[in-house]
């Protein structure tokens, strides 16, 4: 071990500096240790209290960043719904044209339906169209329905070749034209007024 003590080796605070293999060590009065001491003491204090300062900014900072995290997700879980609530949206709009679509054919089928029933029942049945005129289609059926329980029996259909009862045969009608076949139609028709 070797020391080296130099006459320029005293400090201003009373202190001596002086290397001992090769690095400077610093020796202070026992007079001064006491106050080091106290003031090391009071340093340790505050490195505990900075410690523990760090840890609970620590602990904030992680439950800030936990909740920076959650805050993240569900931000895109609302943007994800926001996407599909778009498509959704959309595809309401595609089947809200679709059914205005569905309600106009319904409609139109359902308005040839009650001009068919309500021809049927002054065709077969001869009510007087009058009567039956602003009946729904739902009440015809049930007109309908109450004809065939009490047991009326709709008027035959003409379909047995006789051309509507009148002197046309069906040898009449072989071998003519649309415009010939009218013209006996309409020749008949005026005899039966």
């Amino acid at each position: 071990m070797s020391i080296e003590a130099q006459p320029d080796n005293l400090n201003q605070d009373g202190s001596i500096t002086i290397k001992i293999d090769g690095k400077d060590i610093k020796f202070v009065k026992e007079s001064d240790l006491g106050a080091v001491k106290g003031a090391l003491k009071d340093k340790d204090g505050e490195v505990s209290k900075l410690q523990a300062s760090l840890a609970t900014a620590n602990t904030k900072y992680d439950e800030s960043h936990q909740e920076v995290l959650k805050e993240r997700a569900a931000r895109e879980a609302v943007e994800k719904d926001a996407q599909e609530s778009a498509t959704f949206k959309t595809r309401v709009g595609e089947l809200e044209t679709e059914l205005a679509g569905h309600k106009e054919s319904s409609g139109k089928l359902t308005e040839k339906l009650t001009e068919q029933t309500r021809s049927r029942l002054v065709d077969g049945f001869k009510i007087d169209a009058e009567k039956i005129k602003d009946m729904a289609l739902e009440d015809l059926e049930k007109t309908e329905a109450n004809l065939l329980l009490v047991g009326a029996k709709p008027a035959p259909a003409n379909f047995d070749g006789k051309a509507g009862g009148g002197t046309i045969t069906p040898s009449d009608l072989q071998g003519k034209g649309p415009l010939a076949l009218a013209t006996m139609a309409y020749e008949e028709s005026e005899k039966k007024r």
